[in-house]
């Protein structure tokens, strides 16, 4: 059974080398590590360039989208161009925190559409509290033309329909495995098996048994069993499922085995 972890964070894990080591023996044999700020979308491609099976995205999380400027921009349109970048992101907008202001937010994540236009890189979304503006932002940018995934999907279905018809896929974590999760299970049970993505969003949302302990990639079989069951079909079937989905977003190249 062959996996494929949509969205890391590897440069916040401890004891990476032991953690990439059990990822390979839980079968996850691809991770995108994703960039938040400058710093970690330096470090995100460095892990790419330096471990054959790592790819790297380049963004801005809305979080620090002070920092945005157009020094700051052409900086990650450098690192996006390096040989193992995939996309742009993690950007978008989070109301909940409200980290930046809100004008920031929007500017800093319209900007990311903009560069993933110009790049021809696909998204990646964070979205919180932000649904209606989120899918509102990336239609009337033309992010269709890229597409991309709403990471850590937390909407309803309504918000679903939107996003898929812009060609957006959802990204599935941890989270599924919740006890009060079955909004999300009956969900995913509803779109396009083919718009499904797995992720750890590690070292954050741990799947049960581990919540509240630090995730890390090997977990993603966790939550692909979750997945599995709420969709009717095998772990196998779920794995292959979701491996060819994210391989095809990202242009992956192929596993061998």
């Amino acid at each position: 059974m062959t996996l494929i972890d949509s969205h890391a964070h590897l440069d916040m894990l401890d004891g990476l080398e032991a953690a990439l080591a059990r990822a390979a023996g839980a079968g996850v044999a691809q991770i995108v590590t994703i960039g938040v700020d400058m710093p970690s979308s330096r470090a995100a491609a460095g892990l790419a360039a330096r471990l054959p099976n790592v790819y790297a995205t380049v963004g801005l999380h809305p979080h620090d989208a002070q920092q945005a400027g157009e020094k700051y921009f052409a900086q990650m349109k450098a690192l996006a161009q390096t040989s193992k970048a995939v996309a742009i992101g993690e950007c978008g907008l989070d109301f909940y925190r409200d980290l930046s202001p809100r004008p920031a937010q929007r500017q800093a994540f319209a900007r990311q559409i903009e560069l993933a236009l110009e790049l021809g890189l696909p998204l990646v979304i964070h979205d919180r509290e932000a649904h209606q503006e989120v899918a509102g932002m990336l239609k009337a940018h033309g992010a269709e033309r890229v597409g991309g995934v709403l990471h850590c999907f937390s909407g309803g279905l309504d918000l679903a329909r939107q996003v898929l018809d812009l060609g957006f896929g959802l990204g599935i974590t941890g989270t599924i495995t919740y006890k009060n999760a079955g909004a999300l299970r009956e969900l995913v049970a509803l779109v396009p098996r083919e718009r499904l993505h797995l992720e750890t969003d590690c070292p954050f949302l741990s799947p049960l048994p581990h919540r509240g302990k630090p995730n890390e990639p090997a977990y993603l079989a966790l939550a692909n069993a979750a997945l599995a069951q709420a969709l009717g079909i095998t772990p196998q079937e779920c794995a292959a499922l979701t491996t060819a989905n994210t391989r095809r977003l990202y242009r992956l190249p192929g596993l061998e085995g």
